[in-house]
């Protein structure tokens, strides 16, 4: 069943771009958007299809143009304050956060700041701090202009009642980032072999994208794990007896 598709822009501040899908489900959808491959361009809108199930959720779209990595001033109050109102308006009883790169990496901050259920990261980055992450080169034309870092780390904002579900690709170039992120029993770790960062590519490439979300979103974790390990032979990292994290 064709269902309708209608994303309408509803902010456009040099600071923050806004646009939004309504639909009949109470469930919401925080889609954030990763640097672009444009850099004379703003970001646009990501995930349209399989973030609304193809038009069946609400889905609140969100860009930052200067990619900041949410360090621009005031920028995440502006964020959660239109969020919460979204939420309001579509009377949400289950509020999800997803993103890729610069978009999982807020996905999985924002948790701290306001109410989500659960927040799914595609390749997201640990930090973009110089002083965390020194060995990591990419990004540097935007991260050269971030002034000051108000978000350090992920790890500064992660909260014991939001699940977590990340995925990262086993390439070595990754591993700056990926072997940052800490386990805990609300976190699903996964890492997808033969894999770089694009990760939202590769499940798109195998057709899985929406159903994966939608398992995410629905809460179906064994159901979102098997899609990971029949198509991709994923990995999940769990705990070691050193308390490092290990691919099992």
């Amino acid at each position: 069943m064709a269902h309708d598709l209608t994303i309408t822009e509803v902010l456009r501040d040099p600071d923050l771009h806004m646009w939004e899908h309504r639909a009949d489900s109470r469930d919401a959808v925080l889609c954030l958007s990763g640097v672009g491959t444009d850099p004379a361009e703003t970001p646009g809108h990501e995930f349209a299809r399989s973030a609304s199930g193809n038009g069946t959720r609400n889905v609140l779209f969100v860009a930052d143009p200067n990619r900041t990595w949410l360090n621009g001033p005031g920028l995440i109050e502006k964020i959660v304050e239109l969020w919460d109102a979204f939420v309001t308006r579509c009377g949400s009883p289950r509020r999800v956060a997803l993103g890729h790169s610069m978009g999982g990496f807020a996905a999985l901050v924002l948790p701290g700041f306001t109410r989500l259920d659960s927040a799914l990261a595609f390749a997201p980055q640990f930090s973009v701090d110089p002083s965390i992450v020194p060995d990591e080169h990419r990004w540097m034309e935007y991260r050269e202009k971030i002034e000051s870092f108000r978000i350090r780390s992920v790890a500064d904002h992660l909260n014991d009642s939001t699940d977590y579900v990340i995925l990262h690709g086993r390439h070595p170039r990754e591993a700056v980032q990926r072997d940052l992120f800490p386990l805990a029993g609300n976190i699903r770790h996964f890492i997808l072999p033969r894999t770089h960062h694009d990760v939202p590519q590769k499940l798109k490439m195998a057709g899985v994208l929406a159903p994966f979300m939608k398992a995410v979103i629905d809460k179906r974790v064994r159901r979102a794990r098997l899609i990971l390990q029949d198509n991709f032979g994923a990995e999940l990292r769990r705990p070691s007896e050193t308390g490092e994290g290990v691919v099992a």
